[in-house]
């Protein structure tokens, strides 16, 4: 299994604001009040990113278009 890296969420005037705690990384991603999910940094792509706040579980992965 690859690496494991936990996104923390912070509540917002706009959403979920969702961001990588490993030092480096730098993953940033937000669920806007309308359900969308904007990606703001991809950070490191090689690794699977999970975080959740309360009984919503976000996992997410990016693909090059």
């Amino acid at each position: 299994m690859g690496t494991v890296h936990q996104l923390i969420c912070t509540i917002s005037p706009g959403g979920l604001l969702f961001t990588c705690e490993d030092d480096g990384c730098g993953r940033r991603l937000a669920v806007t009040d309308d359900g969308e999910l904007v990606i703001i940094d991809h950070g490191d792509r090689a690794v699977l990113h999970r975080g959740s706040s309360g009984g919503i579980e976000v996992t997410t992965g990016v693909r090059s278009l």
